[in-house]
């Protein structure tokens, strides 16, 4: 399983996936878009939207999710 986690400095949803993430030992690839403009136009490009955190779970764009719908996606 891939998941690229995109993600902003500061904000509290993008947290509390970082630690759901780390608590549950599952590996993820974080791009920060407040960082790296690069990854703020890939997100866009990818969701259509400005919003984090946004997850690519095995290619299949999630747009502003937070910790407990990505558990809901993973548990499907």
């Amino acid at each position: 399983m891939k998941i690229i986690a995109y993600l902003k400095t500061g904000c509290p949803w993008c947290e509390g996936l970082k630690e759901f993430f780390e608590k549950n030992n599952i590996e993820y690839i974080e791009k920060n878009v407040t960082e790296n403009t690069e990854y703020m136009d890939e997100m866009i490009e990818l969701s259509g939207q400005t919003k984090a955190p946004t997850v690519v779970i095995d290619g299949v764009v999630h747009a502003d999710v937070g910790a407990d719908e990505v558990k809901e996606i993973l548990e499907k």
